[in-house]
């Protein structure tokens, strides 16, 4: 027989996107989007344009360059300029986003690294960037709270001195299930 508790098994509903920022990182690379596509073509239009008029009046002459070879030239270096845009935008978006993570991540490992020392002493306030730090921040508190009460309760089992009296065992059992019922895996 194990003396482990039987986990129950909780479902949660679990949100890997943080909407705050994701919305307006979205929001930002479609409409730079549509302004590179839109801004793209506009150029297309007005190189293609200056190449057909330069061409129209010199159909009469044998000797002038092909038009179809400008005109693939000039699209390539919009499509190339386009792409090239739009790995910057990417990257500095891809920057922000992981400054964002970062600035999250950082007070959550350092809790963290807190509790892996057993660290449980008062911490100075925090401007909590997100909603993750508040709930780790809650949670210390808790155990912490805990903690204090479990100390209490030590303190006066080694105050009771001589068992021999049946009250003072009574108290003793009682401050055993005190401690009983502020550890973990009950």
């Amino acid at each position: 027989m194990s003396t482990m508790p039987k986990a129950t098994h909780v479902k949660r509903r679990t949100i890997y996107l943080d909407d705050k920022i994701q919305k307006g990182l979205l929001v930002a690379l479609v409409t730079l989007e549509i302004l590179l596509i839109a801004g793209t073509l506009w150029m297309l239009y007005v190189q293609m344009s200056e190449i057909v008029d330069a061409d129209l009046y010199r159909v009469q002459f044998s000797g002038k360059p092909n038009i179809y070879p400008l005109l693939l030239k000039t699209a390539l270096i919009g499509v190339t300029g386009l792409i090239v845009i739009n790995i910057l935008v990417l990257w500095v978006a891809g920057w922000v986003w992981t400054r964002y993570i970062d600035s999250i991540l950082k007070p959550f490992r350092n809790l963290i690294g807190k509790v892996e020392a057993l660290d449980f002493r008062e911490d100075a306030p925090l401007d909590i960037p997100h909603e993750v730090v508040s709930l780790a921040l809650a949670w210390r508190l808790s155990r912490r709270q805990d903690l204090l009460k479990l100390r209490q309760e030590i303190t006066r089992l080694g105050e009771l001195g001589d068992l021999s009296d049946a009250a003072v065992r009574a108290q003793a059992r009682l401050s055993l299930e005190a401690i009983k019922e502020l550890l973990p895996y009950r």
